[in-house]
């Protein structure tokens, strides 16, 4: 934001937006056109010519997933799939001069290139093609940035803003954290509009905003006082700074830019994962123009379950055993998470009220490191009778005489 102030009048101002005919992919700054103004403007032009083919942005729009014959929410799975398909049919050696084949073959090429890597593909997801040459030109020319002309507000990514990030909950079993699971998450969100890539145009065909002349920013004046006003320059409110308006409205987004989608997650739940554990999906957050996407962000929240309580990579449960089994010896087996059988053997040993046996390696397996398990603490609970009969009593009391 430039501020002015008035006194006296400024001097006329002229934005000068790109070069004509979109020859060269630099926006400059506002600049005067009086005698002062008229050397940085020629000297920038001169180093856009110097800068050569780097600063040369045309670029005709091309349908990426129709070229490998996906729809749009094609998984990542799909994508290879037909990647590897096509390029197995247009191959070289199985089309030898056949100049079609070849064109088709690196057509399959460069959409799995942009297709296959996340940012790349979210990159045109959000700005279509010549999002994604922009974004290959910058990085050309070192850092993501253009240069001298960052001066002027060109660049790649940098200061581009960033949704919020979607966070919720997901409600899993032990058994899921103990074996391995895979389930579905549906999200809800706005996505730029697949029919007019974002611009809220039919068939993406625009004109120039009647409101700033296509400048994308207006000039307004602000009173700070008696005799003190400013004069602002501010996005133009018509167009959104673009310069464009559609000239007619997307019948998809009605002009809004965004249409609704419902994402399916793939929740990989790996074997150790812990109650309270982040899993992301980065950029599967809501999309909006000219703004990263955010990313999902899934805790897990562990049931409770009917055997098992958990603490850290150790698994604990409760035993209920008889007075007799207490004194004499306790056998028993139960089924495990995963099926296996686990069994309980106490003989020979005389269990105490709440006293615990440790069974090495029946624990959580440890996250990372699968075939590592934790240990199963096993708290015995003694039953004891209610009442003696009085057989039962002399019983007791001829086998533990009185102080022994």
């Amino acid at each position: 934001m430039q501020h002015h102030i008035i006194s006296p009048p400024p001097l006329p101002v002229a934005r000068i937006r790109a070069i004509p005919l979109r020859l060269f992919n630099y926006r400059l700054a506002a600049m005067s056109l009086s005698s002062r103004g008229l050397l940085p403007l020629l000297l920038v032009f001169l180093l856009a010519l110097l800068d050569g083919p780097a600063a040369i942005s045309v670029a005709a729009e091309k349908d990426l997933y129709k070229i490998l014959g996906v729809n749009n929410d094609a998984t990542d799975a799909q994508i290879k799939k037909a990647f590897r398909r096509l390029s197995l049919k247009y191959h070289p050696d199985k089309n030898p001069n056949d100049a079609e084949a070849q064109k088709r073959f690196m057509e399959v090429q460069e959409a799995n290139e942009v297709l296959s890597d996340p940012d790349k593909r979210a990159t045109y997801d959000l700005h279509g093609w010549d999002g994604v040459v922009k974004e290959k030109e910058a990085a050309q020319r070192g850092g993501g940035g253009g240069g001298i002309f960052d001066f002027f507000g060109g660049g790649g990514h940098q200061g581009k803003r960033k949704t919020p990030d979607f966070r919720t909950e997901f409600s899993v079993t032990l058994e899921d954290l103990y074996n391995g699971h895979t389930r579905t998450l549906k999200v809800a969100r706005k996505v730029i509009c697949k029919s007019c890539k974002g611009s809220g145009a039919k068939g993406g065909q625009t004109r120039t905003c009647p409101h700033c002349g296509g400048r994308g920013q207006v000039m307004s004046v602000q009173s700070l006082g008696p005799g003190f006003n400013i004069q602002m320059q501010t996005p133009c409110d018509k167009c959104q700074g673009k310069g464009k308006i559609a000239k007619h409205v997307c019948p998809v987004c009605h002009g809004s830019r965004l249409q609704m989608e419902e994402k399916v997650l793939d929740l990989i739940i790996e074997r150790g994962m812990k109650d309270g554990q982040e899993i992301r999906f980065e950029r599967a957050a809501e999309q909006r123009p000219d703004h990263i996407p955010g990313d999902v962000i899934v805790t897990l929240k562990t049931q409770s379950h009917s055997r098992f309580r958990r603490v850290g990579d150790d698994l604990h449960m409760d035993q209920s055993i008889s007075l007799r089994d207490a004194l004499l010896g306790h056998k028993s087996s139960f089924a495990h998470m995963d099926g296996h059988r686990v069994n309980i053997d106490t003989t020979g040993d005389i269990i105490q009220p709440d006293s615990i046996k440790i069974l090495k390696g029946e624990g959580m397996p440890l996250h990372e490191m699968a075939s590592d398990k934790g240990d199963l603490h096993i708290h015995f609970k003694v039953r004891f009778p209610r009442t003696l009969t009085k057989e039962q009593q002399e019983a007791i009391r001829a086998l533990f005489p009185s102080g022994k």
